[in-house]
């Protein structure tokens, strides 16, 4: 990765390199941009080890490498967990969520779960997870969908997440079925959220 090594060795890295927790989180972190760390990780991509081997590294520019070099197929919910366990900063739950982990066979079961508990990370993770799952031909039933968006856990008073007005949204947009019980979801959300939620989908048909 000879390209990325570049990057992290340039001028950004004197501006943006800290240690001791690091800056938003990470041991390291040189300030590459997501696109270029994209664009490198893509020529080493499809390769699971490399992309564990990658994640130990406390290296923020490593850690979101290893999104786009893993292979979905192979991500476990054990991995999930995992990794998730590693997360110190919102952007790698969210990179993590929107990258790699919606992709995995496991993803549905992991977001359900982790939608349910008291942690904010795993949460909003848990929310991207569940917009990209309904906004594509995963082979999530609307049934299914339906159960999380009538828990009150998921779906209640504490959902202020950012992820949770994607998640909604996404819904909306690609579930032509479930407009209803979205618009119900609404009326238990905290009220900034859900007039995020029915602003964003004011105009879709």
């Amino acid at each position: 990765m000879r390209r990325l090594r570049i990057e992290m060795n340039g001028a950004v890295a004197d501006a943006m390199r800290e240690y001791g927790g690091g800056r938003q989180g990470y041991g390291l972190n040189y300030g590459v941009s997501l696109p270029t760390i994209k664009d490198v990780a893509r020529e080493y991509a499809p390769d699971h080890e490399l992309a564990r081997l990658l994640w130990r590294q406390d290296v923020r520019e490593l850690k979101i490498a290893a999104l786009f070099i893993d292979e979905p197929a192979a991500v476990t919910a054990g991995q999930m967990e995992a990794w998730s366990a590693d997360w110190r900063a919102p952007e790698l739950a969210e990179q993590c969520a929107m990258q790699l982990f919606w992709r995995s066979p496991a993803a549905f079961g992991v977001a359900a779960e982790w939608a349910s508990r008291e942690m904010p990370l795993r949460r909003l993770a848990a929310f991207y997870m569940l917009g990209k799952l309904a906004a594509t031909d995963s082979g999530i039933a609307d049934t299914e969908i339906a159960v999380l968006l009538n828990n009150e856990t998921v779906f209640g008073p504490a959902a202020t997440e950012r992820s949770a007005v994607y998640a909604l949204r996404e819904i909306y947009r690609h579930r032509p079925a479930l407009r209803g019980c979205v618009t119900d979801t609404l009326n238990r959300l905290p009220q900034e959220t859900a007039n995020e939620v029915r602003w964003q989908v004011e105009y879709i048909e």
